[in-house]
């Protein structure tokens, strides 16, 4: 009897073992939605506010085709506030983040905030923007007039100081540029962070190849060859690369 309580002990003890070790799903990692989320069963508002780091009337100001806040859908795709929606015109829509401000995001887009105001007339208050609201912005890609400013995704390994000499600028500018950076030892893989362009360039976003970026400046993948003599291989180039166009 006894030396059947000890392999009881034992068994219990390597199941308490067991799953104390089993890794918590990656899915679950608070703020790891990227800009948007796709429902999954069992998904409310709520769940999904909490887990990505904003606000049910955040989500709800961002996805205005929901109608009902208690009737999502598995399979249903939610923007996130920091999306960028791709319009067909001049401009494309953006999705205010938190902290953002209409200075941030005029200088990120490379425009002011009175084109802003001009392009979003129903902002009365330029110190009054919400989380989840939709902004038209000047369309991604489009050089900023004089080329004044462009967006840099930080990736692993970056620092302000590796990304200001990339730019041929400096720390301090960076740090100009980017008011929420409050410490410059201190950014993160995935951050957007506004630098300083000369000319008309254009940032390489995920997806991009040479055929794809010339196609939508209307030009040619040798006339960007031309402009950028540093890209050896016209089938090799990589997100946040900074490339010359017309």
């Amino acid at each position: 009897m006894a030396q059947l309580k000890k392999i009881f002990v034992l068994f219990m003890l390597a199941a308490v073992i067991t799953v104390a070790f089993i890794p918590a799903s990656p899915a679950l990692a608070a703020g790891d939605c990227g800009d948007s989320y796709t429902v999954k069963k069992g998904d409310y508002l709520r769940k999904i506010a909490r887990l990505c780091e904003t606000s049910v009337a955040a989500i709800e100001r961002a996805n205005p085709d929901i109608k009902n806040p208690n009737r999502i859908y598995p399979g249903q795709v939610i923007l996130l506030p920091g999306a960028l929606i791709k319009g067909s015109g001049s401009t494309d829509i953006y999705i205010v983040d938190n902290g953002d401000t209409m200075n941030s995001i005029a200088a990120r887009f490379g425009t002011t905030v009175k084109n802003l105001l001009k392009l979003n007339p129903e902002v009365k208050d330029a110190s009054v923007i919400y989380e989840g609201q939709r902004l038209a912005v000047p369309k991604a890609g489009t050089p900023a007039p004089g080329g004044a400013t462009d967006i840099y995704v930080v990736r692993r390994g970056d620092t302000l100081r590796k990304i200001a000499e990339r730019y041929e600028t400096s720390v301090d500018e960076l740090l100009r540029l980017n008011p929420n950076i409050k410490n410059r030892n201190l950014i993160y893989v995935g951050q957007k962070i506004v630098v300083p362009v000369e000319g008309n360039t254009y940032v390489v976003q995920r997806g991009d190849t040479l055929r794809k970026i010339a196609a939508a400046f209307d030009t040619t993948v040798a006339v960007l060859l031309d402009l950028n003599p540093k890209i050896k291989n016209a089938n090799l180039i990589y997100v946040g690369q900074v490339i010359n166009i017309p």
